[in-house]
Parts: structure tokens; C-alpha cells; sequence
């Protein structure tokens, strides 16, 4: 069998693996974005009323979603299907990089690991974007590579593919160019302008619509900047402990993206730190492509854990190379402990309850669909309101016929135009809200401690409670 049977293999493996566990219910406020995206239209917004989605866009992920919409019907469904394609792709390009490393038991084990490591498999799973982060990664990263070394044009395709790859995830521009520089600097001036060129007219088939479904180029780029304004204030800029939440969420990240694996990168790569003296044409791919990414999600902000699935990739093959001359010498003994991390992969996120597992995942699916049921069934629709935090956008999302308001501190960051609502008694309020309910709220409403997953209370006569609407009209 062909290396190239075997990675179809390996996606096809990888993408069935996904259909059991993926998720029914829309994952995240992002997620509701998106889908508001493939419902309503696309536009890009300084605020949250007109985010479909948030800025930047991601319009051909957008476009590529509503586009299998037409044939799941369903805007969760399609989103959820990207991420399991782009999963099982990782996996094949996983073990095709991992190839020209490692032989093919080495590889083949090492394209399981990524397929299977609990982050990988999660966001596999869900409707975000980050499992097509991973896919854009390896692809630009190898073509890139390549790009180095071949004749001309490689380097105009590979500068063209990382322009129109940024229509998928922007981001990729940021976290993919200390590699496209790398690439340049063994290019002529001609070529490298050339080149340059190619990046800005592919980057201009996203930005161009972007900015026309969006209200124009001017309204465009505030939003683009209102955006870069929002993320800086959440970054060690801004004088918070941002750095060490960014630190600490890079960490816990990276371990669930490897596991066990992680010992296998310690032990394999710290006999070769000497060579970092004079380092290798290997050893310097490697470190343009994860450091960047690394020293962005540490000092500016990483958001979610999937942000890593951009460097995950890349780790994996990384590991396979650094374990190559060991498993020359030993290939069963190698082998046969990096199929015990994949076990270990496995059995973790199949059988344990842990944050990226199954389980996890099938108790979003069931806590949401629970919640949106007893509010139906347990709160007038007229004389109701919803207060929610981080659930606002889905509690909007699911339960369309309530008013929905926003409970918590500077709603100003999520939208500039919240209004501020006092709501007067008579009325039943309802909390959907995983996190806990402060003292005060609880009294203020006689909330009944009565278990369920959402506490309905009513506001006694004379007594106010302040929440916001963020998309007023």
C-alpha cells in the first residue's frame, strides 16, 4: 500500500471516529455567531448586533459552511462537519510530512497521536474553526518548506496559498509569517516582490467581499480595529495578570493536546539541544513554525484551547523527527511505546470524564437541550426574562420567543451600544447559567435550591435588577 493509501486511510479512520461523539447543539458563543452567519447573511460588525460573525470574518469558512449547509440542513451540523474533515485531513497530512522523517510504523503511530490526542479529537467535534486551524497549519507549513528549496514558482504558489488560506483564519498571516519570510530569504529580490505581491492579490479575493458585506471598507476596518481594541485589553499590554492566564492556558492546552507524547518530545529532544549551536535546515523549520505561535498566544492572548491546534500539528511531526535515530536502533521498543500513547489518547477521551472528553461533550449536548426544555415548560414567554453570561448568545440562539438579557459587570467590552435594563417585578426571571448564583441574586429572587438546572425565581414588589441589552435595535 502507497503512503498516499495509507493517509486516506488514516483521514477516512480519523473522520468516523468523530460521527459518534459530534455535538448536537452549538458549542460556544462563537459558534453562535457562525451559525448566525449562515442564517442571516454574512457581515462583519464593530458590535455585537452586526457580528455574523465577529471581525475578522473568516469568510470562506463561512462560505465553505454554507455550502454543506445546503446539504445538512442544519447550520451546527455543517460547521461540526468541517471540523471532523479537517481533523481526519491533519491526521493524513500528519503522517505524509511525518514520512520524510520516520519510517512507516513511526509514523503511522505518530498520525494516530494527533488524530486522537483529547484537544484534536474535541474540536473535531464542535462548530469552531479550530480544527480547520490545525488542517491550514501543516498545509501552509509544508508548502512553505518546499517552497524553500524548489524552483520557481513554488514560492508564488505557496505566497498565494497562504493569502487565500487567510480567508479561512486570518490569523494564519501572523502565526505562518516568520515561515514565509524564511522562505523568502532564499528567493532573489525579483522573486521576493513577486511574491509579496501574490500574498496581497490572493488576500484581496476574502478582504474585498468581506469589507463590501460589512458596509464598505470604512466600516470594514473599524470593526477590524474595534476588534484589535478589544484583544488588547485582554493582553499583558493592558497591565492585567494577562500573562500568566495566557501562560497557564497555553500549558493546559498543550498538555491535552499531547499527553503522553509530551515525554516522548522532552526525551528525544533534549540530547539534541547541542545541535542548537549550529542549528539545521530542520531544526529551523521547526522553530518558525511553532515559536511564533507560542510567543503570540503567551504575550498577546490566546482564547480558547484550540488556538494550540495551530501548532499541534507541527509538534507531532516534530516529534517523529527527533525520534527517528532512536527508532532506528529500536524500532519496536519506540514503536510499540508511542501505540501505548495512543491507548492512553484513546482511553482518555472515550472513558474518563475529564474537560476534553466525550463525556464532556455529550453533557454540553445535554445540559443545553435540558435547560432550553424547563424554561419552555416552567416560564411564560410573555412575562419572562432570561438573564445569561456566557450562554447570552446561546440562550438567545435557542429560545428566540424570550427576552434575553445579559447579567454581569462591563457588558461595554461585548457591545458598545448595550443598553442598561432595569427590570421591575412582576417578573419571572429565569438564570441561564452554568456558574454559580451570587447571594444577593439568590434573595433577591427567592430562588427555590431545588437541583434543576435552571433557577426560575420572581422579583419581589418594588425590587429592580440590572442587566443589558446587547443588541438593542
Amino acid at each position: 500500500m502507497s503512503d498516499r493509501a495509507v493517509a486516506a486511510v488514516l483521514a477516512a479512520l480519523a473522520i468516523v471516529a468523530r460521527l459518534p461523539f459530534a455535538t448536537h447543539t452549538l458549542w460556544a458563543w462563537d459558534s453562535v455567531l457562525y451559525a448566525r452567519a449562515l442564517e442571516q447573511g454574512f457581515h462583519v460588525g464593530g458590535d455585537l448586533a452586526d457580528q455574523r460573525p465577529h471581525p475578522p470574518g473568516y469568510l470562506f469558512y463561512v462560505g465553505a459552511a454554507a455550502a454543506l449547509r445546503l446539504f445538512t440542513g442544519d447550520s451546527n451540523a455543517a460547521l461540526v462537519l468541517i471540523s471532523a474533515l479537517a481533523s481526519g485531513l491533519t491526521a493524513a497530512a500528519v503522517y505524509l510530512l511525518c514520512r520524510r522523517y520516520a519510517d512507516r510504523a513511526l509514523a503511522l503511530v505518530i498520525a494516530l497521536g494527533v488524530a486522537t490526542a483529547p484537544l484534536a479529537w474535541t474540536y473535531g467535534e464542535v462548530a469552531m474553526p479550530y480544527a480547520l486551524l490545525g488542517l491550514l497549519s501543516i498545509v501552509l507549513a509544508v508548502l512553505l518548506r518546499d517552497a524553500r528549496t524548489r524552483p520557481w514558482p513554488g514560492a508564488l504558489v505557496a505566497s498565494a496559498g497562504l493569502g487565500i488560506a487567510a480567508g479561512f483564519r486570518q490569523d494564519v498571516l501572523l502565526l505562518l509569517g516568520p515561515l514565509w519570510i524564511w522562505m523568502l530569504a532564499s528567493r532573489p529580490w525579483r522573486e521576493r516582490a513577486l511574491c509579496v505581491t501574490a500574498v496581497g492579490i490572493a488576500a484581496l479575493a476574502w478582504f474585498l467581499p468581506s469589507a463590501s458585506l460589512s458596509g464598505g471598507l470604512t466600516a470594514y476596518l473599524a470593526s477590524l480595529g474595534g476588534q484589535a481594541s478589544r484583544v488588547s485589553e485582554l493582553s499583558p499590554a493592558a497591565g492585567t495578570d494577562a500573562l500568566l492566564r495566557n501562560t497557564l492556558l497555553t500549558v493546559y492546552a498543550a498538555f491535552w493536546g499531547l499527553l503522553g507524547f509530551a515525554l516522548l518530545f522532552v526525551v528525544a529532544a533534549v540530547p539534541r539541544l547541542r545541535e542548537l549551536r549550529r542549528p539545521t535546515e530542520n531544526a529551523i523549520f521547526f522553530a518558525l513554525w511553532l515559536a511564533p505561535a507560542a510567543l503570540v498566544y503567551v504575550t498577546i492572548h490566546i482564547g480558547d484551547p484550540g488556538y494550540l491546534m495551530s501548532v499541534l500539528p507541527g509538534l507531532y511531526v516534530a516529534i517523529a523527527a527527533l525520534l527517528a535515530p532512536v527508532a532506528s536502533k529500536a524500532p519496536r521498543a519506540v514503536v510499540a511505546f508511542a501505540a501505548l500513547l495512543v491507548a492512553l489518547n484513546i482511553g482518555v477521551f472515550i472513558a474518563t470524564d475529564t474537560p476534553l472528553s466525550a463525556a464532556a461533550i455529550a453533557r454540553h449536548d445535554r445540559s443545553l437541550q435540558e435547560r432550553v426544555r424547563l424554561v419552555r415548560d416552567r416560564a411564560p414567554v410573555g412575562s419572562s426574562v432570561v438573564i445569561a453570561q456566557a450562554e447570552y448568545l446561546t440562550a438567545r440562539y435557542y429560545l428566540p420567543e424570550y427576552r434575553v438579557l445579559f447579567f454581569g459587570d462591563r457588558p461595554e467590552v461585548l457591545s458598545q451600544s448595550e443598553r442598561k435594563i432595569d427590570v421591575a417585578s412582576p417578573t419571572t426571571v429565569v438564570i441561564f447559567m452554568l456558574t454559580p448564583v451570587g447571594v444577593e441574586l439568590a434573595k433577591t429572587l427567592d430562588l427555590p435550591d431545588d437541583g434543576t438546572p435552571v433557577r426560575i425565581g420572581q422579583l419581589a414588589t418594588g425590587d429592580t435588577l440590572v442587566a443589558y441589552d446587547l443588541e438593542p435595535r
